[in-house]
């Protein structure tokens, strides 16, 4: 029996003393429960404290809103035709209605480069097939050879259609021109001549820079057709021409070329550079702009357009020209600028060009005198219509009208009533008492707390109260406003909405004194009634929530000594069950032995 665990209950004495001990040890914890039990109503109401304070919070966030005089100057505006202009408006703006008449729409400026002496010709001298009388063909071969020549776009070979009709009966002769990018200008004169058939009728000028086919006597000219797969055409600038007409290049073959380098354009003024041999740089309204002979024409004119320049720069490929066009309506110059060796502006024709001018925005008010805007926006500095911005889109007349915009403070009022429903509907929750069929009463956490129920008693006065000599001498209380309180509830319902309809429409000064006057306004009022209970470090409700919390930490120190008693007399108790196991395994063993040396059996 040496090794006889004696805490096994029962194990000598057949007595499960353990349980015993269990059963007691539950009964001494009795008292604990009382204690949780408190502990937990003092959670509840906690809680329930924390509820009310964030929902005078809530009233006082509300209340606040209310108490913003920015509230009550908001204004809606309209315009009677939204084509010919919008308005948009601040808040305390002018209010009223205004007959605005627009004359003239403002339009931007305009830079346009020069289109003569910047590109040079497509060939340097005048190209005929034949010259002399009779017509002798010329036996030079004169260029440039197509494929070098300074087109605006990209010569492709393959053929094209020449047709030529006979103007009395109409008969049409086509005939097909093979183009090879390897020709001549001279080469190519010669097979239109042959296509025409007469010859000396394909000319150059290159005093022009144009291309001529002369009409042979009695036929006119058909140019192109939907099979041609060269686009010679439309680099020599050629269209079939009138009946009774040559055809003659629309505009001048030589071009700048947008996807080409700066230092491989066209140019009759060579392009020279500042910063580096390579680079270069010129200001527009101000701004730099960097190039370099390895930029695109494309590439500069997008540097540009993406720059604070206030410029959209585009390339008029029919007049061959840099347009600078303002970004912004309004009659304004465009400044150009370059300095040192740095040409591009000359090169390129922009400081040789002209300005086209834009124009103002003309206006009247009320019919009153014309006035100007430099942009089609017209400020209130402009207009003397405070707070108003108007922005005209086309010339005609329109009436801009300006109200109050009440539904802002119908919202903030409609808020606070409903915040304040949320309090009292939460009080009387918390402290209400109801007694079932069974006659069980059931009360809420604070039933019995006066300080609470006085609360809502407090706030229905509050609201309730019609101020005399108050900031507003027509609205002295919700009351005026449509709002009331019964005998049943301490709740604010809407009994008479027109009361709320008629004060907007007609006083919003007088609702604007009553809720945002300092200290006498009903927001003022309501911040001094709930700031003092909701102040998070010495606000009532805090300070309230702070000592149930400190008295449950000391039922905590309570249970703690309560369950180390307990725990003391539970051990003792397991003591003397364990000796008495113990004297029990002893004498159990005693008489085993005596029955043994008797012989007795068991």
């Amino acid at each position: 029996m040496a090794g006889l665990d004696m805490s096994i209950s029962g194990l000598a004495s057949g007595f499960d003393w353990k349980s015993v001990v269990d059963q007691l040890t539950s009964v001494e914890r009795t008292p604990q429960t009382k204690v949780r039990t408190e502990q937990a109503t003092l959670a509840s109401r906690r809680t329930a404290l924390g509820q009310i304070a964030t929902q005078l919070t809530d009233l006082q966030t509300k209340a606040t809103a209310l108490g913003d005089s920015n509230l009550y100057s908001r204004r809606s505006v309209t315009s009677s035709d939204t084509s010919v202009a919008s308005v948009s408006a601040t808040e305390g703006a002018v209010t009223g209605s205004y007959s605005v008449t627009v004359t003239t729409l403002a339009t931007p400026a305009s830079w346009l480069g020069a289109t003569s002496g910047i590109i040079s010709p497509l060939h340097t001298a005048d190209v005929n097939t034949y010259s002399g009388t009779p017509p002798v063909a010329v036996n030079t071969d004169t260029g440039p050879v197509l494929s070098a020549a300074g087109w605006g776009s990209t010569l492709t070979a393959g053929t094209l259609t020449i047709g030529v009709q006979d103007s009395s009966t109409g008969a049409v002769t086509n005939s097909t021109v093979t183009v090879a990018t390897s020709d001549t200008l001279k080469d190519l004169l010669v097979k239109l001549d042959t296509a025409i058939g007469t010859t000396g009728s394909a000319t150059y000028s290159s005093t022009n820079d144009q291309v001529t086919i002369a009409r042979p006597d009695g036929k006119n000219l058909i140019l192109g057709a939907t099979s041609d797969t060269s686009n010679l055409l439309s680099c020599l600038k050629l269209f079939t021409p009138a009946s009774g007409s040559s055809a003659v290049s629309d505009s001048k073959l030589g071009s700048l070329r947008l996807s080409s380098s700066l230092s491989s354009q066209p140019l009759m003024t060579p392009l020279t550079y500042g910063t580096t041999e390579t680079t270069g740089a010129f200001s527009v309204n101000g701004v730099s702009i960097d190039y370099s002979s390895s930029s695109t024409l494309a590439t500069v004119l997008n540097s540009i357009n993406d720059s604070a320049a206030g410029v959209q720069a585009s390339f008029d490929s029919g007049l061959n020209r840099i347009v600078l066009k303002n970004k912004e309506p309004g009659n304004r110059g465009v400044v150009l600028d370059q300095s040192g060796s740095s040409n591009f502006l000359t090169a390129f024709g922009l400081t040789g060009g002209t300005l086209s001018s834009g124009t103002d925005l003309v206006y009247s008010v009320n019919g009153g005198a014309t006035s100007k805007s430099r942009s089609n926006s017209i400020s209130a500095a402009d207009s003397g219509l405070t707070g108003l911005t108007i922005t005209a889109s086309k010339v005609g007349t329109t009436t801009i009208n300006s109200t109050n915009d009440t539904s802002a403070a119908r919202s903030a009022i409609d808020a606070l009533v409903n915040s304040v429903n949320r309090v009292q509907s939460l009080i009387s929750s918390l402290t209400v008492s109801n007694r079932d069929a069974a006659g069980k009463i059931t009360s809420g956490v604070l039933a019995y707390d006066q300080t609470i129920f006085q609360l809502g008693s407090s706030l229905r006065g509050l609201l309730s109260f019609q101020l005399s000599g108050g900031p507003s001498t027509t609205i002295r209380g919700l009351a005026d406003l449509g709002y009331s309180t019964t005998g049943y509830t301490n709740e604010l319902s809407a009994t008479n909405s027109a009361s709320l309809n008629t004060a907007l429409s007609s006083q919003l000064s007088e609702v604007q004194k009553f809720f945002s006057t300092t200290t006498t306004g009903l927001s003022a009022r309501i911040t001094t009634f709930v700031k003092p209970m909701v102040e998070e470090i010495s606000g009532t409700l805090p300070q309230r929530q702070k000592g149930l919390t400190e008295q449950s930490a000391r039922l905590d120190d309570q249970l703690v000594a309560m369950e180390r008693r307990v725990q003391a007399n539970r051990e003792r108790l397991l003591a003397g069950f364990r000796a008495m196991e113990a004297a029990q395994a002893k004498s159990n063993s005693q008489m085993q032995f005596l029955n043994q040396k008797l012989g007795i059996s068991s």
